[in-house]
């Protein structure tokens, strides 16, 4: 009799944990389309940006665990505003100290059934400081890592405030 019992108690529980565990509704989501409106800069019109995102986009939601579904009824829109590098950079005798400020700008729209219904813009900053003791020349070239990282915020900060 307990020997039993404790097999009814067992696949109980088995049952109960595997329709909490495979019950949970999955959250679907569409990566819609992605426009790079920079006016100035290097990045003007460049497709390898809006490929960036795409990418960056799709790690953030598998982490959030969303499935990525081509015909999902969410759906989120990134459109790339701005881009810039500010060398800020100061020399005394043989010392050299470099600061490069990336910033970049972009909106999304989470869109539902085809109507926009949350909008935002964000905006991201990365650091990159250099610091020599020889007088180097400002060649105004960025760093892809910093840029990177900048573009990895603003995208962060977009899918947190849509996704809440």
């Amino acid at each position: 009799m307990k020997l039993s019992f404790l097999k009814i108690i067992t696949t109980f529980l088995v049952v109960l944990i595997s329709v909490c565990t495979y019950g949970q509704e999955v959250k679907e989501i569409k990566i819609g389309e992605i426009t790079n409106e920079i006016k100035l800069g290097p990045f003007t019109g460049k497709r390898s940006m809006v490929v960036g995102v795409k990418n960056i986009l799709e790690e953030y939601f598998q982490e959030l665990n969303y499935e990525l579904n081509p015909n999902a009824k969410e759906e989120i829109r990134i459109r790339l505003v701005f881009f810039d590098v500010k060398n800020i950079g100061k020399s005394i005798g043989i010392y050299h100290n470099d600061v490069a400020l990336t910033e970049i700008i972009a909106m999304g729209e989470l869109v539902k059934d085809g109507k926009v219904i949350k909008k935002t813009i964000q905006k991201g900053q990365s650091k990159e400081v250099s610091v020599s003791t020889l007088v180097v020349a400002d060649d105004g070239t960025f760093n892809q890592q910093t840029a990177s990282i900048a573009l990895k915020k603003v995208l962060g900060a977009i899918v947190g405030d849509l996704t809440k």
